[in-house]
């Protein structure tokens, strides 16, 4: 009970640490001032009136039309530039002058003509045939084109402190979206009893209850054409519309170096998406929170979900999950009530990892696990727990059953063959099959993820050698070894953390000298990276469990020139699985050489190659080193 009460008290000093904060808060205690704004104008003089009414403007009432004033200096109001408009209710103009860069680098005049406006305020902007904009704020430089509506309708939050529920479908589990929201964060809120969820949310809207705003917003350099409906929007600084079909009750939290773009038919309502983040293409995204870089495309749907940074959801659809960075979702495949906040995984097209198989309540869940690999066509049943089996890969065509797993770098396929008396529903695991035969992928996945992030560390450097996972395929190679001897096949009765599948004997002995090759390239690099003054507790910890597991000498230098001989080996073995995949191709296709290069000119061979050297060195120097 204290430790759920310390949760709930962290997570609360959090949210209010984070409005304390936030920008978005802060423009929308700007937007509370918006009536005493418009007041700080003055009214039209009567030539000013006469003028406007010679370019084709009119108003109901012309008093409520005012103009700015700043610093209680009349301002150069720019009438000129203000064309065929319709004015309704309190208007306030507080000038143009100069011109608007648009998105595409276009230059706009400032001014406006063939809008009609209702209740707003109105910078230095450029605005041009808008069939409706009611109740905003539109900031200078912004530049506002061919649009349908831009209203709100209703006071909002633009959906910030709105409750969402990925996990089950049922809504069990609920997070607030903050315009800083972590993947950590959101772990943090989802694992909280539903007690101390109803205890946070009520906390939460109690603090955000005096910001809501009566008015929309359109900030500084913004950029918005041919959109259709814009209802009760926060567009953030620098944000890009351009055709979106609607954006309603949502945030885009833009920064000057990272966009928010909503195009071709974009439709976002009910979320907020953080800096750099792209809907376009027709995706769709309701109820929901896409962090920097994410993306939702070519029809790609994303409902009561979080994404992560630099995952694209391109026509698939993603219902009530955290996807954590870096998970491919490019095809029509479907993921539903998943929490997978470590992501760097992939689904491939036809992927069913969905909540309900059974025709009952979509209740279930599936923790997928870090690097997770869904094969075409496969599909999930529910629950399902892999974060022990992180960087696993589930074959094209396989339906697993609910189960946990807890063997990294596993394949999961479709039995080779019947075993007597056991269930065909079971699968045939190859635990360690990801680096021992199919290491390539995991070295070009690393080198992807640098390329994102705009880094070079070096494969060894990667994620894929964290204390965490080698752990992990410690614990994963003690348990293979405590395995009951001389038996033709193994079950979850037999080895816990098999889960719903099958091992063989023989493929046991093989994933037994894969964990200890992992586990040796592991000592390698952790020696090589940094000196053993520099290790803290942890990496101390598992560097003394994996000498005594896989080396009979633990003194460190001839432990390590004795594993050392690994490193030649595992680049050997990468090279002969691209002979093989070359081998096949030439075999298949007439023309293969000629559109593939050969394996010794790989791309991602050679940038390995330099990281070997790099590591060789840095071990020759530990192993000279007095």
């Amino acid at each position: 009970m204290k430790d759920i009460q310390a949760s709930l008290e962290k997570l609360a000093a959090a949210f209010d640490a984070s409005l304390a904060a936030s920008p978005m808060l802060a423009t929308l205690k700007r937007l509370a001032q918006a009536e005493s704004r418009y007041r700080d104008g003055r009214p039209l003089q009567p030539g000013e009136r006469t003028q406007l009414e010679s370019q084709g403007n009119i108003s109901a009432d012309w008093d409520r039309v005012r103009v700015g004033i700043a610093g209680g200096v009349q301002s150069e109001v720019g009438l000129a530039s203000i064309r065929n408009n319709r004015f309704d209710g309190d208007v306030l103009i507080e000038g143009f002058q100069g011109a608007c860069r648009g998105a595409d680098g276009r230059i706009w005049p400032a001014g406006m003509s063939d809008c009609r406006v209702a209740f707003a305020i109105i910078g230095n902007a450029s605005l041009h045939r808008v069939d409706l904009l009611e109740r905003q704020v539109i900031e200078g430089g912004a530049v506002l084109s061919g649009i349908g509506e831009l209203t709100c309708p209703t006071p909002t939050l633009f959906s910030l402190g709105s409750a969402i529920h990925p996990g089950t479908e049922a809504g069990a589990r609920s997070l607030w979206l903050r315009d800083d929201l972590t993947l950590e964060a959101c772990m943090e809120a989802l694992s909280l009893p539903p007690e101390a969820q109803e205890t946070l949310g009520g906390k939460i809207a109690a603090a955000l209850a005096p910001f809501r705003s009566a008015f929309g917003y359109v900030g500084q350099g913004a950029s918005v054409s041919s959109a259709r409906h814009i209802h009760a929007a926060y567009i953030g600084p620098g944000s890009r519309i351009a055709g979106a079909s609607l954006i309603r009750n949502a945030a885009l939290l833009s920064a000057p170096d990272a966009p928010c773009l909503a195009a071709e038919d974009a439709w976002i309502e009910n979320s907020l998406l953080q800096p750099g983040t792209r809907v376009e293409s027709g995706g769709k995204v309701s109820g929901s929170l896409l962090l920097t870089r994410a993306s939702v495309a070519w029809g790609g749907m994303v409902i009561q979900s979080v994404v992560g940074s630099d995952t694209q959801v391109h026509k698939g659809e993603m219902t009530a999950s955290v996807a954590g960075p870096f998970v491919g979702f490019h095809h029509q495949s479907l993921l539903i009530s998943a929490l997978w906040p470590e992501g760097r995984g992939n689904i491939a097209y036809g992927a069913n990892i969905g909540s309900n198989h059974t025709g009952r309540k979509p209740d279930q869940e599936i923790r997928p696990g870090e690097g997770a690999f869904f094969g075409l066509g496969c599909t999930i049943k529910f629950p399902a727990d892999f974060r022990d089996a992180p960087y696993s890969l589930i074959a094209s065509g396989v339906t697993t059953l609910p189960q946990r797993l807890a063997f990294p770098f596993a394949l999961i396929s479709q039995p080779l063959s019947a075993q007597p008396g056991l269930s065909p529903a079971l699968n045939e695991i190859s635990p360690g099959w990801m680096w021992s035969d199919n290491a390539y992928s995991l070295v070009r996945r690393a080198y992807k993820f640098e390329s994102a992030e705009k880094t070079r560390q070096g494969f060894f450097a990667s994620c894929l050698f964290t204390p965490e996972l080698a752990g992990q395929v410690l614990s994963a190679l003690l348990a293979l070894r405590a395995a009951p001897p001389d038996r033709p096949y193994y079950l979850e009765e037999h080895i816990p953390g098999l889960g719903k599948n099958v091992l063989r004997a023989e493929t046991r002995v093989r994933a037994l000298a894969a964990y200890e090759d992992y586990l040796g390239c592991f000592l390698l690099r952790t020696y090589a990276h940094a000196p053993r003054a520099a290790w803290h507790s942890g990496i101390q910890s598992i560097i003394t469990e994996i000498t005594k597991a896989i080396s009979p000498e633990p003194v460190a230098k001839p432990m390590l020139t004795a594993q050392r001989p690994r490193l030649a080996a595992f680049r050997r073995a990468i090279r002969a699985s691209l002979l093989r995949d070359d081998t096949r191709g030439r075999q298949i296709q007439d023309d293969y050489a000629g559109f593939h290069p050969a394996p010794e000119s790989d791309a991602v061979l050679t940038c390995l190659d330099q990281d070997l050297a790099d590591l060789n060195q840095s071990l020759d120097a530990f192993l000279k080193a007095p």
